[in-house]
């Protein structure tokens, strides 16, 4: 049996529109009634990698999540809303994000992810079993709501990679630092912490999104959809088809198709809404690609990954020596005096500085090689 993704136009973020664009797409899969029934918890699960304007594209933005809201208390759900933000606590990222005033009238509580539950993932992999922040396992009802973005290290962040965010705060360096460079084994991690929350439906807010050097500091370009489903490789799939981007080249996908779990073939999935064709994007700017997997002597690597392999760069006037990108990096590859300086000899390329430098002072610069081939 097939899946459904859908896909629906919305040019702006006009309550109205976003609420209009958000009906239409969770109608095709059924109506917000098919996902909660009256007095069910429900948790919002957005991303909020850290307090930023909605017009920066950092965060989901907050029509977005309200219009979800909406129709989940319409359904009788009692609605509440969580993240593990990278940066800060969520308390201090609501309001810089835009949310504290839509979740104060509509008395939605705020869950950090905090305390910690131990689960199977139900996938071979990495991870047999994972600590993961209660909310999202308590909740009768998780919905998913991520934001568009490229990522520097993972290529994308969809609706699988959102849910990294339900690995309670600095535990998330703790697998950084396991997996290492090695992508691969970071997307398997990222797979099996989707299936252990396994949310109920998804709903991607692509009406801005981000390309170039995301998911922290690219460039906001206008995509005008919301995307939904109940399948988060699915909804990955499709997104990369509509931005002609093959969606091998996200691990996660690669990671799912051999686990055998979720839907990776774009002729398995029904799609409803608009047709791709209609809102398909020639020209969006991937994050570069970081990997380098050769079979080759240690030493030899480490030479070609210097001049070949991306890395995270320091632009020094930006740079207002806060500090956050040293206290992030989880192999202490970062120090700084009057400066910022990487150690890219101990540095594992998994882009944690950039992801969270709040003053979008981390950029990502190719190797020497790789600009000299193009």
């Amino acid at each position: 049996m097939k899946t459904t993704v859908a896909v629906e136009r919305c040019d702006s973020y006009e309550r109205d529109a976003v609420a209009e664009a958000v009906r239409k797409c969770v109608g095709h899969l059924g109506g917000m009634a098919n996902f909660v029934k009256p007095g069910q918890s429900v948790l919002l699960k957005p991303n909020l990698l850290r307090g930023a304007p909605p017009e920066k594209a950092v965060v989901t933005h907050p029509e977005v999540v309200r219009a979800v809201a909406l129709l989940a208390g319409e359904a009788g759900g009692k609605v509440s809303l969580g993240d593990s933000p990278s940066i800060q606590q969520l308390a201090a990222t609501l309001p810089k994000s835009g949310y504290a005033g839509f979740m104060r009238e509509m008395e939605i509580k705020a869950q950090p992810f905090e305390d910690v539950r131990e689960v199977a993932t139900g996938l071979e992999g990495p991870l047999r079993n994972i600590e993961v922040g209660t909310p999202p396992l308590d909740a009768d009802v998780l919905i998913n709501l991520p934001k568009l973005k490229t990522h520097a290290q993972m290529y994308m962040t969809l609706a699988v990679k959102n849910l990294f965010g339900c690995i309670a705060g600095k535990r998330k360096l703790g697998w950084h630092l396991k997996a290492g460079r090695n992508y691969e084994y970071f997307g398997r991690m990222l797979l099996q912490v989707a299936k252990a929350v396994s949310p109920a439906l998804t709903v991607v807010d692509g009406v801005l999104a981000m390309e170039g050097n995301g998911p922290n500091s690219g460039a906001p370009r206008e995509i005008g959809v919301i995307v939904a489903g109940t399948d988060c490789v699915a909804v990955d799939a499709v997104i990369c088809a509509m931005l002609s981007i093959d969606p091998n080249v996200l691990y996660t996908h690669r990671a799912a198709r051999e686990q055998g779990w979720g839907v990776t073939a774009l002729d398995e999935i029904e799609l409803k809404g608009v047709a791709l064709d209609e809102v398909r994007v020639d020209d969006f700017a991937p994050a570069r690609k970081n990997d380098l997997i050769l079979p080759l002597p240690a030493f030899a690597k480490r030479l070609l990954r210097r001049l070949f392999t991306s890395r995270p760069h320091v632009d020094a006037q930006a740079c207002r020596l806060c500090g956050e990108c040293m206290r992030v990096c989880p192999v202490e590859a970062i120090s700084m005096d009057k400066r910022v300086k990487i150690d890219y000899d101990k540095c594992i390329r998994c882009f944690c500085c950039q992801e969270t430098c709040p003053h979008g002072a981390i950029g990502v610069k190719e190797g020497l090689l790789a600009r000299m081939l193009g």
